[in-house]
């Protein structure tokens, strides 16, 4: 628990942040009062682009900035509040709290600007916003860094150390130990170490209530999870904040996080992103985007159709079943590219396959049409794969979209490609596409899984552009 005098410098330091950010504001007035003084002598020889900085008195009357001083006092402290600046046991190194900083003022800029934009208050400047967030910054690192020479000082006195017991064995312990050690100047102590296999309820009772213990760390290796549950019953009669290290399973690619449902403790290990917010932009933009594709690219569907028509026999679009989200099979659509019957010659052509494993892929495949050999160039074969996407069975980006009789020949590393939904274009088209083995075709889907985020999907469909229009398409 947090000793009753640090909620009181948690207090001050909420009251000292709304008293810089009111600070950071007048000081952000008044650099432009000085910059306008300074110019304006030189309006004549300042370039075109610059803005003009005019004197106060003819256009930005101090009346209307008044609004912003209570704004700004609020503003900021949420503003670093949404970034954890007040969670005390958030043990952060000196660059996480400084970015924290800047991060908050970043933000708070962003909603002041927006606000004006929203509001049409066109009698505040545009600098005076900009320069609060700058000031703001620099006074709220100044203070940072006397905050942290305060806090380490006052960690230095008994009254203010957090008496921390440690319950385990083995690693599990000294790693505790460690992590306890690293933070040593925010107060961390530790008061005693406990073996988890030999100590009793009993004994943890008498240790606990010998002497000052402020929370209690269990840090048990798998097999000694068995003495867990008594001794953690006497920390909670106790009143003790306790933690419990559970180390069931170490994840090596997977992201793990912990829940509590229906009274059950989970651990949760999670293949793919669980940015949830991203994930809805990303849905509604794969949505918003194939429905605008699929009107605006209507006249192209239709000449594309009466292409293939007029040139080959054959139906316009052939439905290929594939593997979508999970192994959750679909039916992908696409316009022809190849002769009729295409896939009942596969195999009298299996032995010029160019690539080892489940992919086939032969040079001048003579099963291509004239007018297929076009669209697959600037990849509009693939376009009608915005329906699939409209339907929520493929998105814009994604892994390779695998047959069926792919996936049954996939290692068992690669059926991870499964976790996300197959993409019209993905890391694998805009990196060498069908020209890579399939091993690499593989790594770049599981690398597009692990770094997934909007930018790297931005990214993707930038270069997928390009490709298209260079015609590097196969």
């Amino acid at each position: 628990m947090v000793h009753e005098r640090q909620y009181v410098f948690l207090r001050v330091n909420l009251v000292l942040d709304m008293a810089l950010a009111v600070c950071a504001l007048v000081a952000a007035y008044y650099t432009r009062s000085v910059l306008a003084w300074v110019l304006e002598g030189y309006l004549y020889y300042t370039p075109a682009w610059l803005p003009e900085i005019v004197p106060y008195e003819r256009s930005h009357l101090f009346e209307e900035y008044l609004w912003l001083f209570p704004t700004c006092a609020v503003l900021w402290p949420l503003a670093l509040n949404r970034f954890g600046a007040y969670d005390w046991y958030d043990l952060r190194h000196t660059a996480a709290r400084r970015w924290i900083v800047i991060k908050a003022c970043v933000l708070s800029v962003a909603l002041l600007i927006l606000a004006i934009f929203v509001f049409k208050l066109q009698f505040i400047a545009r600098l005076v916003i900009a320069g609060t967030g700058v000031w703001a910054a620099v006074l709220l690192l100044m203070k940072e860094a006397l905050m942290r020479r305060a806090f380490i000082r006052l960690h230095q006195r008994p009254e203010y150390q957090h008496n921390v017991v440690i319950v385990g064995d083995g690693e599990q312990a000294q790693r505790a130990a460690n992590m306890i050690d690293e933070y040593r100047e925010w107060g961390l102590r530790i008061a005693h170490t406990l073996a988890s296999a030999t100590t009793t309820p009993e004994e943890l009772a008498r240790v606990l209530t010998s002497g000052a213990v402020d929370e209690v760390v269990f840090a048990v290796p798998p097999a000694e999870y068995v003495h867990v549950p008594a001794l953690a019953a006497v920390c909670e009669q106790l009143g003790l904040t306790t933690r419990i290290a559970v180390n069931v399973y170490q994840p090596t690619i997977c992201k793990l996080t912990t829940e509590y449902l229906h009274g059950l403790p989970l651990i949760t290990l999670h293949p793919t992103t669980q940015n949830f917010g991203a994930l809805t932009v990303k849905l509604f933009f794969d949505r918003v985007a194939a429905a605008l594709l699929l009107i605006m690219l209507a006249p192209l569907f239709a000449l594309i159709a009466l292409a293939i028509k007029l040139t080959s026999r054959g139906p316009v679009l052939i439905h290929q079943v594939r593997c979508g989200q999970h192994g959750k099979v679909f039916v992908m659509h696409k316009f022809r590219s190849m002769v009729a019957g295409a896939e009942a010659l596969r195999d009298e052509l299996a032995a010029q396959n160019e690539l080892d494993g489940w992919a086939f892929k032969i040079k001048d495949d003579p099963r291509i049409t004239r007018v297929g050999r076009v669209l697959r160039r600037f990849s509009l074969d693939e376009l009608p794969q915005l329906w699939n996407v409209l339907m929520g069975e493929m998105s814009l980006v994604g892994p390779r979209p695998a047959l069926p009789a792919e996936v049954e020949k996939f290692q068992l590393w690669e059926r991870r490609r499964l976790s996300m939904k197959p993409g019209m274009t993905g890391l694998w088209q805009v990196s060498g596409r069908t020209r890579l083995p399939n091993d690499t075709w593989a790594q770049y889907d599981l690398a597009y899984i692990d770094r997934w985020s909007l930018a790297l999907d931005a990214k993707i469909l930038l270069k997928t552009v390009l490709v298209l229009v260079r015609g590097e398409g196969e």
